[in-house]
């Protein structure tokens, strides 16, 4: 009988086209040649799953069941994982290549991979030495770090090393309230702080750079070797009504797109979504309204925004913005969260037939796990 591995890898690949993603994950555990056949081809099934629930395992003790939601298939995976569930009130707040960032109740940031079982604990996030500003009173001095609910996203992204060429290097950037943005290559022992002063909605990595967004203004970082040179302005938005906005970034064919969101959209009929293109360009550096987003996805949350393409998606998804966001409930002991969708067509939301309570949930991109 034939070993696994002899497998024609021209069938291997006519088959894994026709499966869902968890079982593509699946068979590309049998063996060193699936995988190295199976996984690279995971990047053409960009479409991510929501991380629904995180409990111990029933079945296995000392394993983690993570319990995903999949948009294509309207289905609900849980995936046992060798992680031990000993994490005190965690809280999701990040999320990208296959890898999931929570923060517990001690103010510990832990980096976790469901798929693989790896768990690897970051260092904790500390002010700058002398420093004198208003973050002091959210400063945790029993744990030595800033208290627990000051954290409040962390995007994973990657930047290419100066002159090296290589861009497996992990970057953490944490944002804080009520203002704050630090940075962390995994493996380093230390945050840097990027800026102290302002507070951000959202970043991208585009072209190399560091691309952050406050309510008004758009900031850029340039990674040269280990360090960072200062944060500029690159535009201001001079839109009063627009300030008063959520404002996400995500890339689309080489372009930086900026989507603004009222909080209260949902409470308040008729309020649509906003998307715009930022012309980076140095002489012109310009905003212009899109219109439509063509044969595409745009997936926003807690974590690093994305383009998801036509693939695995009818269309009825597309020209679409997902985001999972706070239901307008006054009764706090009552507050759930629930999956929105914007038809950048119609101008109009509608609900997805999911819910989850307690906290906003980040997605899981399982097609960039490394």
């Amino acid at each position: 009988m034939a070993a696994w591995a002899d497998l024609p890898s021209d069938l291997l690949i006519s088959i894994s086209d026709r499966l869902d993603m968890l079982s593509c994950l699946r068979i590309s555990a049998v063996c060193t040649t699936w995988a190295s056949i199976v996984r690279p081809r995971l990047n053409l099934q960009p479409i991510p799953w929501l991380l629904l629930y995180v409990r111990n395992s029933i079945k296995n003790s000392g394993h983690t069941d993570f319990t995903f939601y999949d948009l294509t298939s309207y289905t609900s995976y849980c995936i046992t994982s060798p992680i031990p569930f000993s994490l005190d009130g965690p809280h999701w707040i990040g999320s990208n290549f296959g890898r999931l960032v929570c923060i517990d109740q001690n103010s510990q940031l832990h980096l976790i991979s469901p798929l693989t079982g790896a768990k690897q604990l970051l260092p904790s996030v500390k002010l700058p030495h002398g420093y004198q500003g208003n973050l002091n009173t959210y400063w945790d001095a029993h744990r030595n770090t800033l208290k627990f609910h000051s954290h409040e996203k962390v995007i994973l992204c990657q930047v290419p090393d100066h002159g090296s060429g290589n861009d497996n290097g992990l970057l953490l950037l944490c944002f804080f309230r009520p203002y704050g943005l630090a940075i962390l290559k995994v493996g380093d022992d230390n945050w840097t702080w990027l800026d102290l002063e302002r507070h951000y909605l959202d970043a991208i990595v585009y072209q190399g750079k560091i691309y952050a967004m406050t309510a008004d203004t758009l900031y850029c970082w340039e990674h040269k070797g280990s360090s960072f040179r200062a944060g500029k302005v690159i535009l201001t938005i001079r839109d009063s009504i627009l300030n008063d906005f959520t404002k996400y970034l995500v890339e689309s064919g080489g372009k930086v797109l900026m989507v603004c969101r009222n909080n209260k959209e949902h409470c308040n009929h008729g309020k649509a979504m906003n998307v715009y293109e930022l012309d980076l360009d140095q002489g012109r550096r310009l905003w212009r309204p899109v219109q439509s987003i063509g044969d595409n996805a745009i997936i926003m949350g807690l974590d690093y925004c994305r383009i998801a393409s036509n693939i695995g998606l009818d269309s009825a998804k597309l020209n679409c913005i997902y985001y999972f966001d706070e239901n307008c409930n006054d009764n706090i002991y009552k507050s759930f969260h629930f999956l929105l969708v914007y038809n950048c067509k119609k101008r109009k939301y509608d609900r997805f037939p999911i819910q989850k309570g307690n906290s906003p949930t980040p997605w899981f991109w399982p097609c960039y796990v490394k």
